[in-house]
């Protein structure tokens, strides 16, 4: 799941239930908060090429559109990895 904000976290399983989906955007949307549910390919601090394809949003509505949160997150791991990447 990231968010326009940078933060971003990883539900550790390949498929994540329906319940835990639903868990997660009920949990965002208590908080005002809105997150998109991505499927990410690649490793994160590895060098290689990451990709991340959009799924759904979750939580309240979105704050900012796919693209911005994709920048943000690029920017998060940047920072995570020390530039490397």
């Amino acid at each position: 799941m990231l968010g326009a904000d940078e933060r971003h976290v990883s539900l550790e399983r390949a498929e994540p239930s329906e319940a835990e989906i639903a868990s997660a955007s009920d949990a965002l949307a208590a908080q005002g908060l809105s997150r998109w549910l991505a499927h990410m390919q690649g490793e994160y601090y590895s060098q290689s090429k990451l990709t991340l394809k959009p799924l759904r949003t979750l939580g309240s509505t979105p704050e900012a559109d796919w693209q911005t949160a994709l920048t943000a997150f690029h920017a998060a791991r940047c920072d995570a990895t020390g530039g490397t990447l």
